[in-house]
C-alpha cells in the first residue's frame, strides 16, 4: 500500500444481541443483468466488479445531453451529492448544509435558505426529525417534486416534525435525542437505494419522459445501479465468509449501516440509553463502556468527530490505549468524498476490515516483522516504465480509473522514479546499487507505523534503522511497505529512505517499487496486470 492520495497500491491495484440485517429488493440494469437481495443474503450479483467499474469509466466519458436544467435543493449534502451524481450536468444542486464544519444540531435556517427550498424544482429531504427546519419553507407539492427519505422508509410524518435537542454541558457534547428513530438515513443502504430511484423518477417527471434530460438521468441511474451492485457484492462476500465484527459506538450515527453488514453492537445498553436521551451516564455505566472497549470482545470503536463530548473522548482514549481500531465518521459528506455511495463503501470497508492488500484491516491485526521478509535481490520497475514496457499496465488502469493512460504514466513516473537500480538484502545488511555504485549498511528493526490515508484506507510502514558506522550514501532510515501487515515473504515492495523516520514517514508522493531480480520483464508486467 502506498502512502499517497489514491490510497491504492500504485503499481498493481489501483453472541450478545445481534441486530437484524436489513432486507430489501434490489433491481439494477447493468448490461441487462439483474441482482437481488433477499432474506438478508445477496444473490445474483455475481460478475466482475471490474466490469462495473469499466461501465462507470465509460459513462464518465459520455457527454450529458440536457434540453432542460433542473434546479435541485437538498437539506444536507449527503443527499445533495446523490442528487448531483444522478443528474449530472442536467441539474444544479444546492445543499443547505454543505460542510462538516457546520453542526447540524445547532443549525439555524435563514430566509435565504427557505427561499431556495421554495423555488426549487426538486427538493430532497431526510426527514425523521433531522432537518425539521426545512419544513418551515413554503413547499408546493403541486409544482415541486419533493423526495424525502423518511417517507420512503415508512417513518410516520409525526416523527418527522420534532427538532434535535442539544446540550452544551461539559462532558456531554451535543447528543442526538431521537427516541426509537435513528435519523441518519443516508447510512441505510436500503434508504439510499430508494432515494436514488425516487430522485431519478423526479427528474424524469420534471423534464418529461421523452426529453434528453430524462434520458441522461436514466443513464446516470443505470451507472449508479451498477456501482450499487458492486457495493452489495462487497457485503455479500463478507457474509459468505461469515465475517463477524463487534463494535462500541459513542452514538448511533452509522447504526443503519452496521446493522446492514451484520455487525454486532456491543455498546452497553445503559450507556446508549443515557447518551441518546441527553442524560449523563453514571460512573458505573461509563466504566462498563470503557471496560467493553478495552476488552478482546470488541474490534472497533465508532466515533463522530463532530460530536466529541467528554464521555466520547474517554472512550476514544481507551480504544487508543488498548490498540483498537477507531472509525471516525462525520454526519455531513466529507470534503474528500465525492459521492454518498463511495463514502458508504469506504466506511463499510473500514468496518469489515477484510482486505489488507488494499488497506482495509484492524489495528490489532498488525504484527511486527523482520528484515528476513525482504531478503533477496530486487530490481526497480522504473526502467520498465521509461522504456514503455508498462504501457499495457497504464492502459489497463485507464480502462477502469479516472485518468488516461498518458496521465497514469506521468503519475507513476513521479512515483517510481529512482536512481537505485537494485537492492540486495542479506541477513541484516542492505546493499543499494545507484548509478552503478554500491553502498552497504547494517540495519536493525525499529517497529512499525500505521498510516491513515485521506480516502479512508490505511497502510503499514515497517521501519529499519542503520547501525554502527554508516557508509556515505547509505540511508539512515529505511521503511518498507508491501501490503503485508504480518510476517510473510514480500512479493514486491515500495521503499522509502532518508535521514530519520520522522522525515521519511511524510513521503507520500514518491514510492520506488521493486520486484525480485529473478523475474523477467514480461513476468513483472503480468504480475502487475493480475493485481
Amino acid at each position: 500500500m502506498t502512502e499517497q492520495s489514491t490510497n491504492q497500491h500504485p503499481a498493481t491495484h489501483d453472541e450478545p444481541r445481534r441486530r437484524p440485517i436489513t432486507r430489501t429488493a434490489i433491481a439494477f440494469l447493468a448490461g441487462l443483468a439483474v441482482c437481488g437481495l433477499a432474506a438478508g443474503t445477496l444473490s445474483g450479483c455475481g460478475g466482475n466488479a471490474g466490469g462495473n467499474r469499466t461501465s462507470a469509466a465509460a459513462a464518465r466519458q459520455t457527454t450529458d445531453s440536457c434540453d432542460t436544467t433542473i434546479n435541485v435543493v437538498a437539506s444536507v449534502n449527503q443527499w445533495g451529492s446523490l442528487a448531483q451524481q444522478l443528474g449530472g450536468s442536467c441539474v444544479n444542486v444546492t445543499s443547505i448544509i454543505n460542510s462538516t464544519a457546520t453542526d447540524p444540531h445547532d443549525y439555524e435556517t435563514t430566509p435565504a435558505d427557505l427561499t431556495k427550498l421554495a423555488r426549487a424544482d426538486v427538493v430532497v429531504l431526510n426527514g425523521a426529525g433531522y432537518d425539521g427546519w426545512a419544513q418551515k419553507a413554503q413547499l408546493d407539492e403541486g409544482r415541486q417534486r419533493i423526495v424525502k427519505a423518511s417517507s420512503l422508509m415508512g417513518i410516520a410524518d409525526s416523527q418527522d416534525d420534532h427538532d434535535h435537542d442539544h446540550d452544551h454541558e461539559e462532558g456531554k457534547g451535543h447528543h442526538h435525542h431521537h427516541g426509537t428513530v435513528n435519523p441518519h438515513l443516508w447510512f441505510s443502504p436500503a434508504a439510499v437505494l430508494k432515494m436514488s430511484e425516487a430522485i431519478t423518477s423526479a427528474y424524469v417527471a420534471k423534464a418529461g419522459e421523452t426529453s434528453d434530460t430524462a434520458a441522461t438521468a436514466r443513464r446516470h441511474s443505470n451507472t449508479w445501479n451498477a456501482e450499487y451492485a458492486e457495493y452489495t457484492a462487497l457485503v455479500n462476500r463478507a457474509r459468505a465468509k461469515n465475517l463477524q465484527r463487534r463494535y462500541v459506538a459513542t452514538e448511533s450515527i452509522i447504526g443503519h449501516l452496521l446493522d446492514y453488514i451484520g455487525a454486532t453492537d456491543k455498546t452497553p445498553d445503559s450507556y446508549t440509553n443515557a447518551m441518546n436521551n441527553d442524560a449523563e451516564p453514571s460512573a458505573s455505566d461509563l466504566k462498563n463502556a470503557l471496560d467493553t472497549v478495552r476488552s478482546s470482545n470488541v474490534d472497533t470503536l465508532i466515533v463522530n468527530p463532530q460530536e466529541m463530548g467528554g464521555f466520547a473522548k474517554k472512550l476514544d482514549a481507551a480504544a487508543r490505549e488498548s490498540g483498537k481500531t477507531i472509525i471516525s465518521v462525520t454526519e455531513q459528506l466529507p470534503e474528500n468524498q465525492k459521492t454518498l455511495l463511495g463514502w458508504i463503501t469506504t466506511i463499510t470497508n473500514q468496518a469489515l476490515a477484510d482486505d489488507s492488500q488494499h488497506g482495509w484491516f484492524l489495528t490489532q491485526q498488525v504484527k511486527d516483522r523482520t528484515i528476513a521478509d525482504y531478503a533477496g535481490q530486487w530490481r526497480s520497475v522504473y526502467p520498465l516504465l521509461k522504456n514503455g514496457k508498462l504501457r499495457g499496465v497504464m492502459e489497463h488502469k485507464a480502462a477502469t480509473g479516472d485518468k488516461t493512460a498518458d496521465e497514469y504514466t506521468a503519475y507513476y513516473d513521479a512515483g517510481y522514479k529512482t536512481d537505485t537500480e537494485t537492492i540486495t538484502i542479506e541477513g541484516d545488511r542492505m546493499t543499494f546499487t545507484t548509478n552503478g555504485r554500491k553502498v552497504t549498511a547494517t540495519y536493525r528493526y525499529d517497529g512499525h507505523r500505521i498510516l491513515d490515508y485521506a480516502k479512508g484506507n490505511r497502510g503499514v510502514r515497517y521501519l529499519f534503522t542503520a547501525t554502527g558506522d554508516v557508509s556515505q550514501g547509505a540511508p539512515k532510515a529505511v521503511q518498507f511497505s508491501d501490503h503485508g501487515i504480518a510476517p510473510g515473504k514480500a512479493a514486491h515492495f515500495h521503499i522509502f529512505t532518508g535521514d530519520s523516520h520522522d522525515e521519511v514517514i511524510k513521503q507520500m508522493e514518491h514510492w520506488p517499487t521493486y520486484y525480485p531480480a529473478s523475474m523477467s520483464d514480461d513476468e513483472i508486467v503480468k504480475e502487475m496486470l493480475a493485481h
